[in-house]
């Protein structure tokens, strides 16, 4: 890409050439009006940092702390808002103050930020999310729960200043392969789509701040990620309406409106979503476009009530790059199709290509400034609303309100964890407080919505058990056996990849979808270790136990062991000559049974963790360390109890 902004002092504006030196024009503030980069943080001096740590965002510069001057000087310039990156939120202390700095600037700015929990986290990218995430809320039969996690989570989005989430997700995942939504969904049946979504938004509202649901017109079917390819969902209009279309249109229109649209709309129910994100996927039956880019889309969504901003995912996914040929061209199809807000990766360039293509759009009469303009219009009612629905929350930002609200997120988190987070398949035999485990992983894909192949499971595990060793081997080099390197995604912006913003890391047309993990000789090798203590084929599993036979217990981390896939044929080739082996599962909870119980003798114990989280890592160590009898109240073998919370 050519053209990129400087980050220079803010009399150059955005491009070093002082295009905003004298105030910006009408079309260049209607072309900002539609765009919401992520960026990379500044140091003290204004410059962009690279590195993302929290170093580089200390004080209070000429245009606040941590904000580059490119991004200043679009603010200034009508840029409707900005998304946050894990970079750009190492802590709630640097959040609070970049937060403050840039609604300094512009005080009508929307910060966006991807914080659905569990899998998908900035704000604890680090650490982990405290909540442990949708899958886990849609085990419980009640949304009450969900109701309660939205407002928490809600309180700290609205103590470290962000006015917009991008969530919930309200994917209806019929497809168990689905390699982007899985856990992020709240499960695999619009009614139960519908339940907790809304009442995670309305929670999430309660606390002052916006929620905007995604993946319209649903993300639930595809078998394809869109962060690295076009996913295609041939199905007929008919049954993408009664699957996934039922979460939107259930919390556009709450019951007892009758599905009539409702022009005082920011006085509706509180399950009302105020904004809506659409999928970078092709639906035939809809448009011959992926909806993103598809007017046909943009109605469907409008005749289901909706009249706020439709947000687009990331506009340098993998899924339009080979289709539009460039970001900018993607940013003019966009808002053709009627999109008001276009989300853009952290790379600034992103930012400059998209704002010139725009502008040679209206230039060019393809595109109008009283188009941009109706776009700018909705996110300004938005911001309107938002500021005083945060003023009747009494929501305030700040460190300490900040702080707060993070414990108040953790203790909520780790009982729904603990409710949640439970043990299927045979009797799971604890492991002893100075074991030495080996763990193995056997998940093969990069989740591109979190940005990497989480390893909050394996930390956890690591500090129950020190002795552990495990495979393939962590950052810091731990044990391992034929560890593959690193996928470059795991180091770049990766950590902050996800959804759309969800991706800033601008996975393009270039990327593939590799597989991670241990490779074929590395698990060859643990194989062959494991088979010279001689066990026999035909071990009777249901009265083993774990003693001479095996030097060590093993636990195998899986998410998507699908019949046929590359994760289920080195699971067969462990249980074949393991039969000890506990399994702790991150994926989607309701194919357990299936998919476990299929191995021969029953299949093997496995602890139900409900996401990669770290509330879910930390309870799935608790269901490891515990008999089976002592489970947490209202959650045994089959599953969590009515709210199963204590």
């Amino acid at each position: 890409m050519t053209g990129a902004p400087t980050a220079g002092p803010s009399s150059t504006g955005p491009f070093g050439t002082g295009l905003f030196s004298t105030g910006p024009t009408r079309t260049e503030r209607a072309v900002n009006g539609v765009l919401l980069p992520g960026f990379e943080s500044a140091g003290p001096n204004g410059s962009a940092g690279q590195d993302g740590s929290a170093g580089q965002v200390e004080g209070i510069g000429h245009d606040g702390g941590g904000v580059p001057g490119w991004l200043a000087d679009a603010a200034r310039a009508g840029l409707a808002g900005v998304v946050y990156f894990a970079r750009n939120t190492p802590d709630v202390a640097t959040t609070v103050a970049l937060s403050d700095a840039l609604h300094a600037i512009s005080p009508d700015l929307v910060i966006a930020v991807d914080e659905e929990g569990g899998d998908v986290s900035r704000l604890e990218a680090t650490s982990g999310s405290s909540l442990p995430g949708a899958a886990a809320l849609g085990v419980l039969p009640g949304a009450a729960i969900s109701l309660d996690a939205g407002r928490a989570l809600g309180r700290l989005l609205a103590a470290t200043g962000i006015d917009l989430l991008l969530g919930p997700v309200l994917d209806v995942v019929s497809e168990p392969d689905n390699p982007v939504i899985g856990v992020r969904a709240f499960g695999t049946t619009p009614d139960d789509v519908a339940r907790h979504g809304i009442a995670f938004a309305r929670g999430v509202r309660s606390a002052g701040v916006g929620v905007c649901g995604k993946h319209f017109p649903g993300h639930g079917a595809t078998t394809v990620d869109s962060h690295i390819g076009l996913p295609v969902v041939d199905e007929p209009l008919d049954v993408v309406r009664a699957r996934d279309l039922v979460p939107f249109a259930r919390a556009l229109c709450p019951e007892g409106d009758a599905g009539r649209p409702d022009p005082d709309r920011f006085r509706r129910d509180q399950s009302r979503l105020d904004a809506v994100m659409t999928a970078h996927v092709l639906f035939p039956a809809v448009g011959p476009a992926p909806a993103s880019i598809e007017p046909a889309a943009t109605r469907l969504l409008r005749e289901l009530g909706h009249d706020g901003p439709i947000i687009t995912d990331a506009l340098d996914m993998g899924a339009l790059r080979e289709l539009t040929g460039s970001v900018g061209e993607a940013a003019v199809r966009a808002v053709e199709a009627g999109a008001d807000l276009l989300c853009l990766g952290l790379d600034p360039a992103l930012y400059t290509e998209s704002y010139h293509a725009l502008r040679r759009a209206v230039a060019s009469g393809r595109l109008t400034v009283e188009r941009l303009e109706e776009s700018g219009a909705r996110t300004q009612a938005l911001v309107a609303v938002l500021r005083g629905r945060r003023a009747a929350a009494g929501a305030v930002t700040g460190v300490d309100a900040a702080k707060t609200a993070l414990a108040e997120l953790t203790v909520i988190g780790a009982s729904i964890a603990d409710a949640v987070v439970h043990v299927r398949g045979a009797r799971l035999v604890p492991l002893a407080p100075d074991a030495e485990p080996d763990v193995i992983d056997l998940r093969t894909r990069l989740d591109h919505a979190a940005g990497r192949k989480a390893r909050h499971v394996q930390v956890a595990i690591a500090a129950a058990w020190p002795g552990a060793r495990l495979f393939p081997e962590d950052d810091a080099g731990r044990s391992g056996a034929g560890h593959e390197a690193d996928h470059p995604a795991d180091h770049r912006a990766g950590d902050e990849a996800g959804d759309g913003l969800e991706d800033g890391s601008g996975y393009g047309a270039g990327s593939e979808s590799v597989e991670l993990g241990l490779d074929d000789r590395g698990l060859a090798v643990l194989i062959a270790r494991f088979t010279r203590y001689g066990v026999p084929a035909d071990l009777d599993r249901a009265d083993m136990k774990r003693g001479a036979e095996f030097p060590a217990p093993l636990v195998v981390i899986t998410r998507e062991p699908v019949p046929g896939s590359a994760e289920r044929a080195r699971l067969e080739q462990l249980w074949a000559v393991r039969p000890d082996l506990m399994v702790v599962h991150t994926g989607l909870p309701g194919p357990v049974d299936d998919w476990f119980g299929a191995l021969s003798g029953g299949g093997p114990a496995v602890v139900v963790a409900c996401g990669t989280g770290r509330a879910n890592a930390a309870a799935a160590v608790e269901r490891l360390r515990r008999p089976e009898g002592d489970q947490p109240d209202g959650v045994g073998q089959g599953g969590a109890g009515q709210d199963g919370i204590r």
